[in-house]
């Protein structure tokens, strides 16, 4: 097994029934979750604005220790150099 830490989203709406939540990407520590974590905030808000045309909600991230399986991590360690791009930064590891 393998310690990763997953980058989860939490999102709350007025009048909503429930939360939604987002994951996103695990990452091999803990410092490269935490950096990641205002960009995500704000890529969130600016795709439910587009969306939803909504201004009010709430966000919360949260960075996850995790294990994981070594083949779990075999097309992560293939496909991380396309990662998400967010304000010019990268949402990868």
């Amino acid at each position: 097994m393998i310690k990763v830490w997953f980058l989860l989203a939490l999102i709350a709406f007025p009048n909503s029934p429930s939360m939604e939540y987002k994951g996103y990407y695990a990452y091999h520590t803990l410092e490269d979750c935490e950096i990641q974590k205002v960009s995500l905030e704000n890529f969130i808000v600016e795709s439910e604005m587009m969306k939803r045309q909504q201004t009010a909600m709430y966000i919360k991230t949260f960075c996850l220790e995790m294990q994981a399986f070594p083949n779990q991590l075999e097309k992560y360690k293939k496909e991380k150099d396309k990662g998400i791009k967010l304000d010019g930064k990268q949402l990868g590891a």
